[in-house]
């Protein structure tokens, strides 16, 4: 294992958060232009990555492998569902939060950090099924993530507000579907457009980075250090939920390749996505900021234990 692309990694992300936090504390990037910035990366960068995560396939591998492990992935988040909900309910935090920490301990950050560490370690024919794990992982966050991350909102009246179903009709969701279709199939765009969606698409990490870093400039440190229920949910995302996912998947799945990707892949921190959505959709931005950096700033340790399991 190349223990220093993960190190790469971490570094990178906290540099992009550092000077997100610093342009905010200089109020350079105020909360009304973070929400500016978190839908570009929501709804223009992000359903470009998704699609040309699929585009660039040139893997000989029939449908068969490919909604195998489509299946295989959406039983690695119903490992992680089944331990997530009972533990943050006995967590007894509030009510409006619970999405929220769900959210946290479940999607893990498949994309930015997903991709450089499965390939690391797994090798480049990995990054196929980390492109493929991405599709459901985003029709899930785009779609039940919504629901729980802004299941907490309030209007001005600080009421509970209904969630608006309309939410789920948005361009990642459909990009997602889209690229169904497209994985299965092998379809291929025009060259220069699939370079288009590239470009674009380069967007999405230093922008989510920098939504976080600024939010979290605008978080007074008691804020952070008073949601504790955030040390318990970072266990849970890159200790226990891995571990049970390894034990399980391994009865199930004889290929080193496929069970690696999906291990691997649920040991990373958790989704940068959260902190964006929180400020999209209403959720409490701060807790989802501060989950985004523990679980980002433990990773280092706890992913090395991980594939420390697989080989």
């Amino acid at each position: 294992m190349e223990l220093n692309v993960i190190i790469n990694q971490m570094a990178v992300l906290f540099s992009i958060m550092a000077v997100g936090f610093i342009v905010g504390k200089l109020k350079m990037l105020t909360p009304e232009s973070n929400k500016l910035l978190t839908r570009l990366v929501l709804f223009i960068a992000l359903p470009c990555t998704i699609l040309n995560s699929v585009f660039e396939n040139e893997m000989d591998i029939t449908i068969g492998d490919t909604l195998y492990f489509l299946l295989m992935t959406m039983l690695t988040f119903a490992i992680a569902f089944a331990v997530s909900i009972p533990v943050i309910y006995l967590l007894r935090g509030k009510k409006r939060d619970r999405g929220l920490f769900n959210f946290l301990s479940v999607f893990s950050n498949c994309g930015f950090m997903g991709f450089p560490v499965v390939i690391a370690i797994m090798g480049v024919s990995s990054a196929y099924y980390v492109a493929l794990f991405n599709i459901p992982f985003n029709v899930l966050v785009f779609s039940l993530g919504i629901f729980m991350v802004s299941s907490g909102k309030t209007d001005e009246d600080g009421k509970q507000s209904a969630f608006n179903p309309k939410s789920l009709i948005n361009p990642v969701l459909i990009a997602a579907l889209i690229a169904i279709p497209i994985a299965l199939f092998g379809i291929r765009p025009p060259q220069i457009l699939a370079d288009a969606f590239k470009i674009t698409g380069a967007i999405t990490t230093p922008g989510g980075m920098l939504v976080i870093g600024s939010t979290l400039a605008y978080v007074p440190l008691k804020t952070l250090l008073s949601e504790w229920r955030i040390i318990p949910v970072t266990i849970l995302k890159l200790l226990v939920i891995p571990l049970l996912t390894w034990l399980i998947l391994r009865q199930l799945i004889t290929s080193e390749l496929l069970l690696g990707v999906l291990v691997i892949i649920s040991a990373m921190p958790s989704a940068a996505m959260a902190s964006m959505l929180a400020i999209e959709y209403g959720g409490n931005e701060k807790a989802a900021s501060a989950g985004v950096f523990l679980s980002t700033l433990l990773c280092g340790i706890t992913v090395p234990l991980a594939v420390y399991l697989l080989l």
